[in-house]
């Protein structure tokens, strides 16, 4: 295991139950026949497929571009006010630095919206990389092009990349690209199918690269 690719969402920040709060009212307005369960159809996709999926399953009539605006302003107070960092991230990530182990981020957000949390928290010295939807021409997870660039630009086989993510979209896609990948495991995702996963996380404190590989190895 050369490189650790985390999803932003849900695992480097919070932000699944954030997003849930600010959207709330939205869903129920603009949203006919919409329910809480449906929050677990959505998580992991894109700003694009989420419009698509909302016009082709409920009929949504808002547009493309009045969506996406409504999104990028929501995006501005989850990521820049109410997200936290998940526990134990930075340490993990400091840690696999030292350790000569790349890090990455391998999201379905626009770059704009990676770059509010890569901001705030001061990641970059952390990272190797940052993959966003918009350098995948939008083809986002479950589709594996965010994962399949990571690795190419880390300069790595995707077999020797391990993901973690939180949604059973985004294991798809880590999957697909030939990637290891760790479930990460809290209390906003537990009706997500993530059985195919190598292993499940249930938070990053104490963690390091030794205990990850003897989890890839059992």
């Amino acid at each position: 295991m050369r490189a650790v690719i985390f999803d932003m969402d849900g695992v480097i920040v919070d932000s699944e139950a954030r997003w849930k709060e600010v959207e709330a009212e939205f869903f129920r307005q603009s949203v006919p026949g919409w329910s809480e369960a449906d929050n677990e159809r959505i998580t992991g996709l894109g700003v694009e497929d989420l419009h698509r999926f909302l016009v082709e399953e409920f009929d949504m009539p808002m547009g493309k571009v009045e969506f996406l605006d409504h999104c990028d302003a929501s995006a501005r107070k989850v990521y820049r006010d109410r997200v936290e960092c998940s526990a134990g991230f930075l340490d993990l990530a400091r840690h696999l630095k030292h350790k000569g182990v790349l890090t990455a981020i391998a999201s379905s957000s626009p770059e704009r919206w990676i770059r509010m949390v890569v901001d705030r928290f001061e990641l970059t010295p952390l990272l190797d990389a940052i993959i966003s939807a918009d350098d995948v021409g939008g083809r986002t997870k479950p589709l594996p092009d965010v994962y399949l660039e990571a690795a190419s630009r880390l300069k790595l086989p995707a077999g020797e990349c391990l993901a973690i993510e939180d949604s059973a979209i985004g294991l798809l896609a880590a999957k697909r690209a030939g990637m290891k990948v760790a479930a990460y495991r809290t209390a906003h995702n537990e009706e997500q199918d993530l059985s195919t996963a190598d292993f499940e996380l249930t938070g990053f404190p104490g963690l390091s690269y030794d205990r990850l590989v003897s989890r890839l190895r059992r």
